[in-house]
């Protein structure tokens, strides 16, 4: 969200900054970013108690230079040259080499880097979003993304880092909080964290839907399925595209036996399920694979409901035309099912209904 307010503000009162605004980034109940007119200082200001690790900190029972090296350690990741100032609850980060024309080009950057995690080439995008980040080290998007590119290639300790950096920026970026789950929850078993850190995501935005199915997801891998489908119902209602929903929702419902669910769940997901860059590839073809056993297991337990039904279509088929029905297995063309051949069009004197011999033999015998 970007504030553009009249160049006579100032930022005075604003942790001890002074000067003519130029423009506030992000909402002012958290992180706030100002870029001044004057001098082309780019400040960030973040309040103590949000920054993960130091919502604890006593400051009674520590010295400022204490709190400032502790605030410092949290920022590591920012250059040398940035100046960091604690006051009170307030903790103010100065970057005076951050012209406002590299944060333009840091953006544009980002918007490369972004192109190319879709394509799927997240190595060219790693480099290109670390390239953003020298120009404009507090750009929190570039920040974020990069963190995903990293867990699209496999470096999970780098994307966790660059999560943290993220969340200490901003204590509220629920992406940030969702991915960071992810991360403890898969990479390192350590589901308690992963679930508190799921409901502190939810806690800033209850209808996180990323953050509902991926609670869904820790709540399959606890053996609790009944509260996850739960999550996948509401991360579905609060997203209706969001194709992981209804993966994670039909894989449960085949493992429950309830095949017609299952099978509407993936159904719906082909339906209205959005498509969103190459991350995407593998769930949708896991969903067609799903979709086949699942509709394969359906059809066997369905099968004496379908013989019953061609039986029917058969005698009917003799009723109306007068001419007799022979039902046969042989091979069909393009690898049909079956496929029905009228008498007078081919010359005989009964129609034939012909399966595939890959039919089961149930029904081949009954047939």
């Amino acid at each position: 969200v970007v504030f553009l307010v009249q160049p006579t503000a100032t930022a005075e009162g604003v942790a001890g900054v002074r000067g003519p605004i130029g423009v506030v980034v992000a909402g002012l109940d958290r992180l706030i970013r100002i870029w001044s007119t004057d001098d082309q200082m780019n400040a960030i200001v973040v309040r103590l108690q949000d920054l993960p690790g130091l919502e604890n900190i006593d400051l009674g029972k520590m010295s400022a230079a204490e709190v400032e090296a502790a605030v410092r350690r949290c920022f590591a990741f920012f250059p040398k040259s940035a100046n960091i100032r604690v006051a009170g609850e307030i903790v103010t980060i100065e970057l005076p080499e951050a012209a406002v024309a590299d944060a333009e080009e840091a953006v544009r950057l980002c918007e490369r880097a972004g192109k190319r995690a879709g394509e799927g080439n997240y190595r060219k995008a790693v480099d290109i979003y670390k390239r953003a980040l020298e120009l404009d080290p507090g750009l929190l998007r570039a920040r974020r993304d990069l963190a995903m590119a990293c867990v699209a290639l496999g470096e999970f300790d780098e994307a966790k880092n660059h999560l943290v950096e993220v969340l200490r920026l901003d204590p509220k970026d629920v992406w940030s909080w969702v991915v960071l789950a992810n991360h403890y929850s898969k990479q390192e078993n350590d589901f308690a964290t992963a679930e508190r850190f799921y409901k502190r995501a939810l806690d800033i935005k209850p209808n996180d839907a990323w953050a509902l199915n991926g609670f869904g997801v820790l709540k399959t891998e606890l053996g609790q399925p009944k509260d996850a489908l739960k999550y996948f119902d509401a991360a579905i209602a609060a997203q209706p595209k969001l194709a992981n929903a209804y993966y994670a929702k039909a894989v449960i419902l085949q493992s429950q036996g309830d095949l017609p669910a299952a099978a509407t769940a993936l159904k719906t997901l082909f339906r209205v399920a959005e498509y969103q860059d190459a991350r995407s590839i593998p769930l949708f073809e896991g969903a067609r694979q799903l979709i086949v056993e699942v509709e394969n297991d359906l059809a066997k337990k369905l099968q004496p409901d379908i013989l019953n039904q061609v039986k029917n279509y058969q005698a009917e088929v003799e009723t109306l035309s007068g001419f007799p029905a022979r039902v046969l297995a042989e091979a069909t063309p393009d690898g049909t099912t079956a496929v029905a051949k009228a008498a007078w069009k081919h010359g005989r004197e009964y129609h034939v209904i012909n399966h595939a011999p890959s039919a089961p033999p149930m029904s081949r015998n009954t047939l």
